[in-house]
């Protein structure tokens, strides 16, 4: 029977574990790139023999463990380290979270939802030296819903992943899978994003704005504006009613207790919440730095 191994980060790879449960098909070893708390490891070892699993592990790491159990297959689960040398030794399928061949590349959850897409997928493809390209194996979709959080729609797509997984494997390691293309010509890419492009900028666009602080309310780095040379982060959004034309700038067009309303440049209002406007000093007609 064909043998597999799982490498991935944080608790990614925990998600196929559970699928697989007690069942007959059992991986040779788990690798994780980065050490995790004591809780997570608790519930991998529930699944996985200490001797079996490995944290803290880079490429190099990798191939020195799959050389030693030699799996068929290795299913990776969020590594974000570039896959080499290791593609010539082992096939890998990977997981990626994103209706492929559209949204290859970093983070497309946090793009998906900030494009406002309806529905979104996770996919289990090949993994060749190109981004996000190879066969794709296996691929679910899931309704997006309105108002969505990254981490919301990240628990959505892995519980999809566990749900199919081991009927997955199972057909796939019997030959009973045939993949379909990922063609390069209908593939879209996103960018790779980083803490500074929570500040808000979408300002011509007052739904963009809405669903990126949605979206990002669930991270380290949830959406900001500049006001006064203050930093304000923002958890939480909503469509005003009042209508503006001719702006030049966003500003603060009403101050409530827990939150302010600003004027965007496609003339609608937004109010944001949650936030006492006198911790910032934001007053009336202040002008949001862009």
């Amino acid at each position: 029977m064909m043998t597999f191994a799982i490498a991935g980060s944080n608790d990614g790879p925990l998600y196929l574990l559970r699928s697989l449960k007690a069942g007959s098909l059992q991986p040779l070893f788990v690798g994780l790139q980065k050490p995790v708390s004591p809780s997570l490891r608790q519930e991998y070892l529930q699944y996985i023999k200490p001797e079996n699993f490995f944290e803290g592990i880079d490429e190099s790491g990798l191939m020195d463990i799959c050389k030693k159990y030699i799996p068929g297959i290795l299913f990776n689960v969020y590594c974000n380290f570039r896959f080499t040398v290791l593609l010539e030794k082992c096939k890998v399928l990977n997981i990626h979270p994103a209706p492929l061949p559209r949204y290859r590349g970093r983070h497309p959850m946090h793009w998906a939802l900030i494009n406002g897409e309806k529905e979104f997928a996770i996919s289990i493809h090949k993994m060749e030296k190109e981004i996000d390209a190879g066969d794709i194996y296996w691929q679910q979709f899931i309704k997006v819903k309105k108002g969505m959080s990254v981490q919301e729609l990240r628990s959505a797509l892995m519980n999809k992943l566990q749900s199919g997984f081991a009927e997955f494997l199972k057909k796939y390691i019997s030959g009973k899978v045939k993949s379909k293309p990922n063609p390069e010509k209908k593939a879209t890419y996103v960018a790779k994003r980083y803490p500074e492009d929570s500040l808000l900028s979408e300002w011509g666009d007052s739904r963009k704005i809405i669903r990126k602080v949605l979206a990002l309310r669930s991270g380290a780095n949830p959406a900001c504006l500049k006001i006064k040379n203050s930093q304000v982060s923002l958890l939480q959004a909503e469509a005003g009613n009042r209508k503006y034309e001719g702006l030049v700038r966003p500003f603060v067009t009403r101050i409530a207790s827990n939150g302010f309303e600003v004027a965007c440049l496609d003339g609608k209002t937004i109010f944001f919440s949650g936030i006492n406007p006198k911790e910032y000093n934001i007053q009336l007609n202040d002008r949001i730095e862009l």
